[in-house]
C-alpha cells in the first residue's frame, strides 16, 4: 500500500487513525499500540501477505534473542557470543533475499562455472528492518536496551510510517514514546504539523518527483549516444528526483508519526546546500549516516587509530554504506566515491584546518560549487543499471561526446531571430534529442531554487506555528498543495527507495 495512492489516503490512514483515537479515549492504552501493530502488519501485507510470516518471524526471534542476551549479561558474562549469532542471522536473512543472486554469480564468474539467476522476490523493506533490529541487538548487549513488553516491540519494528523505507529508527529514539501518558492523548499541534508534513511530503513526491521520473529514464534508460548538455539535464533530473521522492517518502513518515504523537527522527536537512561531503552526510538520510557511523566506523576504530586506519575505516563503511542499497558493483562503485569524497575531505581539513569563525561568503560558495558537482556525478552510477551506460553518460557530462546546444537556447533563439528579421534564412542542423529542453531546464532550475534556496520542509511545518497572523494563510497554502497533489494520485509510482 502506498502513502501516495487513494486506498491508504481515504481508507487506511482514516480508519487507523479513529480505531487508535478511540483506543486512547477508553484509556486502554495496550490496545491502542495493538491497534497500530495490527495495521502495521496489515499495511506491510498489502503487497504480498505471505511475507507477513517473514517479518513476523524476525521480530520473533530478535525479540527472544535480545532477551538471551540480557540474560547473558545479568548473569556476568558479555554477551558477545549470542550477539555475534543474532546478527549472523539477520545478515544471513538478508543475503538471501537480496544479495543470494549477486553473491553466486560473481563466484560463478570468479571460478569459471555457468549459474543460473534465481527468482528470488525481494521483500519490501527488508534491509530497513533488519538493520534496525541489528542495531536493537547490539543496544541489548550494551545494556542500553532494557526489558520491555512484546507488543511494544512488535510496533518498534513495523510502525507503518517507516517501515518500509525509514527512517531506521533506533531503541532509544521509539521505545519510550510508547510508555508515556502523552502519547495516546489528543494534540492538536501534533495533528496540524503531522497534516502538513504529509502534505509537502505528497507534493514533493507526486508532483516534483514523479514529474522528472520520465526525464530521468529517458537519459539512463535509452541507449542513445548522451552529449554535454543531455548528460547534465539528465544527471541533475536523477539528482533532484531522489530527493525529492526520498525526502518525500521521510516527511510522511514524520507526518504520519506525529499524527499518532510519535515523533521520529528527521532523515534530511537540505542536504543539498552542504558546503562539504562531510557536512553532506550529516544532512542526507542522516538515520542510515548515523547508524553506520555508530555500528560500523567507530566499531572499526573510527579515527583512534592514525589516518590511514581512518581513510581505510571510511572507504570500508562506505562500500558497504553502497552495497546495503542494493546488489550491484554500481551501488558499490558509489559508496567507493563517497568514501574517496570522504577522505579528501579529511585530508584537505588536516592540511588546512578551519579558523575560528563563520566561513566568508566566498569561501562556502566554492565549497558548495565544488561539492555539488560531485554529489550529482556520483549519482549517475547510482542510476545507471549498467556500468556502461554509467560510463556514456559520464562521458556526455565531460564533453567527450560533444557538447551541442539546444535549439531553444536562449543566445541561439535570440540569434535566429535577429537573422529572420535581417530576411537569411536560419539553418540549425542539430538536435536535442532525449530532452525538451525549454520544459526540461525550466523545472530543473524551479527544483535547483527549491533545494538551494528555499526551507526545508521540517523548518516550513515549524514556521507554520511561529507566527499566529500567518496561519491562515498557511492553510490556504497548503490547502491548495493538498488539492494539487490529489489531482496527482492517478499518476500512482513506488518510491524509489521501495526497491532498497
Amino acid at each position: 500500500m502506498l502513502f501516495n495512492s487513494y486506498a491508504f489516503l481515504f481508507v487506511f490512514l482514516p480508519i487507523t487513525w479513529v480505531l487508535f483515537r478511540f483506543a486512547c479515549s477508553r484509556h486502554v492504552t495496550d490496545v491502542a499500540i495493538a491497534v497500530l501493530t495490527v495495521a502495521s502488519l496489515a499495511f506491510y501485507s498489502y503487497w504480498n501477505p505471505p511475507f507477513v510470516f517473514l517479518i513476523l518471524f524476525s521480530i520473533l526471534f530478535n525479540y527472544s534473542w535480545g532477551r538471551i542476551i540480557e540474560k547473558s549479561i545479568d548473569r556476568g558474562k558479555s554477551g558477545k557470543a549470542w550477539l555475534y549469532v543474532g546478527v549472523a542471522v539477520n545478515l544471513c536473512l538478508i543475503g538471501y533475499f537480496k544479495y543470494a543472486n549477486f553473491i553466486m554469480s560473481n563466484a560463478a564468474w570468479l571460478g569459471g562455472w555457468s549459474w543460473t539467476t534465481r527468482d528470488i522476490f525481494l521483500p519490501l523493506g527488508i534491509s530497513f528492518f533488519t538493520f534496525q533490529q541489528i542495531a536493537y541487538l547490539i543496544d541489548c548487549s550494551r545494556g542500553l536496551a532494557k526489558e520491555h513488553a512484546f507488543t511494544h516491540y512488535a510496533l518498534f519494528v513495523t510502525f507503518f510510517p517507516q517501515l518500509i523505507a525509514g527512517p531506521i529508527v533506533r531503541y532509544d529514539q521509539i521505545m519510550p514514546q510508547f510508555s508515556r501518558l502523552r502519547t495516546f492523548g489528543l494534540s492538536y499541534r501534533n495533528l496540524a504539523m503531522g497534516v502538513t508534513l504529509l502534505t509537502l511530503g505528497l507534493f514533493k513526491k507526486l508532483v516534483i518527483a514523479d514529474t522528472l521520473s520520465p526525464w530521468v529514464a529517458a537519459v539512463f534508460d535509452g541507449s542513445d549516444t548522451v552529449t554535454f548538455f543531455e548528460g547534465w539535464a539528465g544527471a541533475l533530473c536523477y539528482t533532484f528526483q531522489i530527493y525529492f521522492d526520498f525526502s518525500g517518502y521521510s516527511d510522511m513518515a514524520l507526518g504520519l508519526g506525529r499524527m499518532f504523537n510519535i515523533d521520529l527522527p528527521i532523515n534530511f536537512d537540505s542536504p543539498y546546500k552542504a558546503t562539504s561531503i562531510i557536512d553532506f552526510w550529516r544532512r542526507w538520510h542522516i538515520s542510515l549516516s548515523t547508524f553506520l557511523r555508530d555500528y560500523l566506523y567507530i566499531p572499526l576504530g573510527g579515527s583512534r587509530k592514525g589516518s590511514m586506519r581512518r581513510y581505510a575505516n571510511l572507504m570500508t563503511t562506505m562500500l558497504l554504506g553502497g552495497l546495503w542499497h542494493g546488489a550491484s558493483w554500481n551501488f558499490v562503485v558509489w559508496g567507493g566515491l563517497h568514501g574517496l569524497f570522504l577522505s579528501i575531505n579529511h585530508v584537505f581539513r588536516s592540511v588546512f584546518p578551519r579558523r575560528d569563525g563563520r566561513p566568508s561568503f566566498l569561501s562556502r560558495v566554492l565549497s558548495w560549487g565544488l561539492t555539488f558537482p560531485s554529489v550529482v556525478v556520483a549519482w549517475v552510477f547510482f542510476r545507471a543499471t549498467t556500468f556502461s551506460r554509467a560510463w556514456d553518460i559520464l562521458g556526455g557530462m565531460f564533453g567527450f561526446n560533444g557538447a551541442v546546444l539546444p535549439p531553444n537556447y536562449m543566445p541561439i533563439a535570440a540569434g535566429r531571430r535577429i537573422l529572420e528579421a535581417l530576411g537569411v534564412d536560419f539553418y540549425y542542423p542539430f538536435s536535442w534529442g532525449i530532452l525538451n529542453p525549454r520544459k526540461e531546464l525550466l523545472f530543473i532550475f524551479y527544483c535547483f531554487l527549491a533545494v538551494i534556496v528555499l526551507p526545508n520542509s521540517y523548518e516550513w511545518s515549524k514556521a507554520f506555528f511561529r507566527r499566529k497572523r500567518f496561519r491562515f494563510l498557511w492553510a490556504v497554502v497548503l490547502g491548495g498543495l493538498l488539492g494539487v497533489s490529489v489531482c496527482f494520485l492517478n499518476r500512482i509510482s513506488e518510491f524509489l527507495y521501495f526497491q532498497f
